[in-house]
């Protein structure tokens, strides 16, 4: 019992996330690795400085899922940026988390932006092989693309006003028109096979 305590108590030991970005250079590749990797199964805390960590990604505005997607192209540390979008939190605030705390929000955060792109790709229009030759693939303007159609759709002058909308409503709004596109390329090859056949 005492040895297990120990033990516990070892694991207990806090480390805050600027201590590990200092410590992690000093250790050897292979206890990088191994840190790492029990880093990687760290689990979303449910609360932060006093603040709720949502359960889900399904709350947040179209512009923070825009600021997420950007991350990676930032110079900025990626965990600063995330509590600055998800929470609110200052980076010194970060810097003193627990370790743990700090990459089991990342963890989250990666595997709900994840479920989210795989949400929006799996409502992509079927496009036909006429089409395809035309280059409709190419018509790909991405994030303003989304704004500019969400804009025209609701009437909205102000595109700006697009980035405060829930991303989740502007994606069962891409995903009814999408399934009313095809709809209606499904009812005119009807109208026009039937037309075929009456020749």
């Amino acid at each position: 019992m005492k040895k297990n305590r120990r033990r516990n108590s070892k694991k207990a030991k806090l480390t805050t996330y600027g201590e590990f970005l200092i410590l992690l250079p000093l250790c050897h590749k292979d206890h990088q690795a191994e840190l790492l990797d029990q880093l990687k199964e760290a689990k979303r805390p449910a609360f932060i400085l006093g603040k709720e960590v949502p359960e889900n990604l399904n709350t947040i505005t179209y512009g923070q899922l825009d600021d997420f997607s950007r991350i990676d192209h930032d110079k900025e540390d990626p965990a600063v940026k995330v509590f600055s979008i998800l929470m609110g939190i200052e980076p010194e605030q970060v810097y003193k988390l627990n370790v743990f705390d700090v990459f089991g929000v990342i963890n989250f955060v990666r595997a709900e932006l994840d479920r989210i792109n795989k949400l929006f790709a799996s409502i992509k229009v079927t496009h036909s092989p006429e089409e395809i030759a035309a280059g409709v693939e190419d018509l790909n303007f991405g994030t303003f693309g989304v704004i500019d159609w969400y804009a025209k759709r609701m009437g909205i002058t102000n595109q700006d006003e697009v980035y405060s909308v829930a991303w989740i409503r502007i994606y069962t709004c891409m995903k009814n028109d999408n399934e009313k596109a095809e709809y209606e390329q499904r009812l005119n090859k009807q109208y026009t096979e039937k037309a075929k056949r009456k020749r």
